[in-house]
């Protein structure tokens, strides 16, 4: 290939890469935030959305896409405040990717939220971190392949 290819390939891909990073970690990094700076709630799961920008709310966690089945994003209802009766739906931002740890309709859940704003929430949840820490290593691969060199 010629070298001016090459290093435009490379330059796209450790951009492409910290893009990424931003985009998947900013729901990381603020569930941890809220976690341990926030408020901790328990919530439930009342249903999944589908792919992509859909609103739709499911009662299967997984759905058909070119004959493959997907893992939908759990929609779950948690009180405003612990013990309180107002209650808020949120949304995960992520799928699961390892199927053992996906959720069910009626799953108890932890959700971690902003003590200031209620709205801003997250599952903390072991499937939903492993997921985005496997993402997150791919989008750092990406990253070392655009910088490293071969011999």
């Amino acid at each position: 290939m010629n070298t001016i290819t090459v290093f435009i390939f490379r330059i796209l891909l450790v951009l492409g890469g910290i893009f990424l990073i931003y985009i998947l970690g900013k729901p990381v990094v603020e569930s941890i935030q809220y976690r341990f700076a926030g408020s901790v709630v328990e919530g439930r799961v009342i249903g999944f959305r589908g792919s992509g920008s859909s609103k739709t709310v499911f009662d299967d966690n997984t759905g058909r896409k070119g004959g493959k089945q997907r893992s939908r994003r759990p929609v779950y209802r948690y009180p405003i405040v612990k013990g309180s009766l107002d209650s808020i739906d949120g949304f995960a931002k992520s799928t699961i990717l390892v199927p053992w740890f996906n959720f069910d309709k009626d799953d108890k859940v932890t959700v971690a939220m902003d003590a200031m704003q209620p709205t801003k929430s997250h599952i903390w949840s072991l499937g939903i971190l492993l997921t985005d820490i496997i993402l997150l290593s791919l989008c750092a691969y990406m990253i070392k392949l655009g910088i490293s060199r071969n011999n």
